[in-house]
């Protein structure tokens, strides 16, 4: 795959970005961080250029369609609006529709969407359609927490403060016992 990332573009903003914090001590000891953070950048912001239906293309017949949950996947990924981190951990609840994926492709798929400048909002919404979509099952139930850096490292500074957002797909909109059963599989 071609590298779109502008590494050398990424290291002199950020050159530029130590300048203009003024006279810092320890220029010396400074001088290989741009460098350094553009290299990070490249891990950080891996999943920008790929398509994540990509991951998602093996699946397995099963003869049940009993619910499915997957839980406790850590994520971490960059906040758009501030560019700090947030990270949490992601729970997904599915029935089927006679297939399934691989447990190893859900996290690959949570991977590549984490992986790019991102909203809580949309990373669970974009994990349910994906999977919903795709998959064509019966319906899906994405729970994401995480702790936002942008809240506990300034603005406000509640460092306990962990954000919750949901995604509801298929049966899961419609059945209120189906997402009951969920809830209840998450405490």
């Amino acid at each position: 795959m071609e590298e779109k990332m502008d590494s050398k573009r990424i290291e002199n903003a950020f050159f530029e970005v130590i300048e203009a914090l003024g006279d810092v001590e320890y220029k010396e000891e400074l001088k290989d961080t741009p460098k350094r953070i553009a290299d990070s950048y490249k891990e950080i912001f891996y999943g920008i250029d790929i398509d994540p239906k990509e991951v998602l293309t093996k699946t397995f017949e099963v003869n049940s369609n009993e619910l499915i949950m997957e839980k406790n996947m850590d994520f971490y990924s960059m906040c758009e609006h501030h560019f700090l981190p947030f990270f949490g951990t992601v729970c997904i609840a599915y029935v089927p529709n006679k297939k399934i994926f691989g447990f190893g492709d859900i996290l690959k798929l949570i991977e590549i969407l984490s992986r790019r400048p991102q909203l809580q909002e949309r990373l669970t919404e974009e994990i349910a359609k994906y999977i919903y979509e795709i998959l064509n099952c019966q319906g899906v139930y994405v729970v994401v927490e995480a702790k936002h850096l942008c809240v506990t490292m300034r603005g406000q500074k509640k460092e306990n403060t962990k954000i919750l957002t949901t995604s509801a797909k298929g049966v899961f909109e419609t059945d209120s016992n189906k997402k009951l059963e969920v809830l209840t599989l998450l405490k």
